[in-house]
């Protein structure tokens, strides 16, 4: 059994002309803001295949702007191809956020989600449930004017495996382990982070574990890439549930105030019709006097 699902896209815009006009004064110079977070995984050599598999996928965008342009892309995909063989059993996944800003005043979010579910393993008593996985993840982040502009990134990818015994009602599922990859950057702001989390009974390469920061300034980047086994033997007979999702996010925004300056043309109308009101009430207080 093959599932694929292609990205469900959404997209909300909302958008504000610029007004050109020269009762505004020109805004300093336009710069550009950054923000990047995409993650992928592998899981393969299975010792047992799943009754049932599922994918998904799901993207979200959302932009505001003002006499600015901004680019914003999400995608993901999801595969897992189940195989009576379980050494042809395998799932693979990845998403993408970016957003792109250029211009005086913008806000763009972007939201990728891919995942994938496999329902029943069917593990006897007396054997060992185990496969092999791959995970990487990557951040970016990068502003030009610190005082004006705002770029953050963030990943999560994780997998868990429940004990199901043949049943979809997620309220009956118990936990057993997992494995959880996550990082975060926020230009110019503290709670940067990357790590990692796992159970006991996942095991990670220690010559396939690669963690790399660079965390402070006006760009940032985090990047993370994880080789490892799951294994885990079990007394009874047990179905079990494989759950792996990815979750990226991105956020870019900047505000520069547009502080309104009179024309020399308009400063002078308005005085004259300022100076045509004061004589009209002087006439009306003359005439009242009367």
């Amino acid at each position: 059994m093959i599932t694929k699902q292609r990205p469900s896209l959404r997209f909300l815009l909302f958008a504000t002309p610029l007004m050109a006009s020269s009762a505004f004064v020109a805004a300093p110079g336009w710069a550009a803001t950054l923000a990047k977070s995409e993650a992928t995984v592998e899981l393969n050599k299975f010792s047992h295949s799943p009754i049932e598999v599922e994918a998904f996928t799901e993207a979200f965008t959302e932009i505001f702007t003002s006499s600015s342009e901004v680019t914003a892309d999400a995608d993901a995909f999801a595969e897992f191809t189940a195989d009576p063989s379980p050494k042809k059993t395998s799932a693979f996944n990845f998403s993408l956020s970016k957003i792109e800003g250029e211009g005086k005043s913008y806000f763009g979010q972007v939201k990728s989600v891919a995942g994938v579910i496999g329902y029943n393993f069917l593990v006897n008593a007396g054997q060992t449930f185990s496969f092999d996985f791959s995970a990487f993840l990557g951040l970016k982040t990068s502003i030009d004017e610190p005082e004006f502009e705002y770029a953050s990134a963030s990943s999560e990818v994780n997998f868990q495996l429940y004990n199901t015994q043949n049943n979809k009602d997620t309220k009956t599922w118990i936990p057993l382990d997992f494995f959880s990859l996550a990082g975060k950057i926020k230009t110019l702001e503290p709670g940067d982070f990357l790590s990692y989390e796992k159970s006991a009974n996942v095991t990670v390469k220690p010559n396939k574990v690669f963690l790399e920061t660079s965390f402070g300034g006006n760009e940032e980047t985090a990047e993370a890439f994880i080789q490892g086994k799951f294994s885990r033997k079990f007394d009874s007979l047990t179905y079990l549930t494989l759950v792996e999702t990815k979750t990226n996010k991105v956020k870019a925004s900047k505000a520069i105030a547009e502080t309104p300056e009179f024309s020399s043309t308009l400063a002078l109308l308005l005085f004259c019709l300022m100076g045509v009101g004061y004589e009209a009430r002087k006439k009306a207080v003359a005439v009242k006097s009367k």
